[in-house]
């Protein structure tokens, strides 16, 4: 298993994701992975992933972030909760994630400034160890996400 650049080719495994121009400095922003590499993407660990690279996956419901640079790789999952009674302000939920519950077990947690009327949007994050695969970090901050909204609501 890799994610690695060659030239202006981003590989996954053997397959080319993503063709881009970058210098040797720049990160280089793989924009979606392809339903049929999902589950390789998902078993990929920090060792598997070149560095100065930042992947984005997206679903209906969540973005799942994936950025690799200096040798350490993090994983973070945008997710927006829809408060359609607008049970409490942006700015209440804003202040209630930073003073309240900025960090989960081992996963880092913040509202997104993006936050829009009846749209909260939270930010979970966590480093991804050298024997976790993308998944098992995927899977920590869903155990996170999942205490946060039961102890906030």
């Amino acid at each position: 298993m890799s994610l690695r650049i060659i030239d202006k080719k981003v590989y996954l495994n053997n397959t080319i994701i993503s063709t881009k121009d970058f210098t040797d400095q720049s990160i280089v922003e793989v924009v979606s992975i392809q339903k049929e590499n999902i589950s390789d993407f998902y078993n990929l660990k920090s060792s598997d992933i070149c560095d100065n690279i930042e992947v984005y996956c997206n679903e209906d419901t969540y973005s799942l972030n994936m950025f690799k640079e200096g040798n350490k790789a993090f994983v973070s999952k945008a997710i927006e909760i829809i408060d359609k009674d607008e049970v409490i302000s942006i700015e209440d939920f804003n202040n209630l994630v930073l003073n309240e519950f900025s960090k989960i077990n081992e996963v880092e947690v913040f509202a997104d400034d993006d936050s829009i009327e009846d749209s909260l949007n939270l930010v979970l994050s966590t480093q991804l160890s050298d024997t976790e695969s993308i998944e098992d970090a995927n899977s920590k901050i869903d155990s996170a996400y999942k205490e946060l909204i039961r102890k906030i609501f």
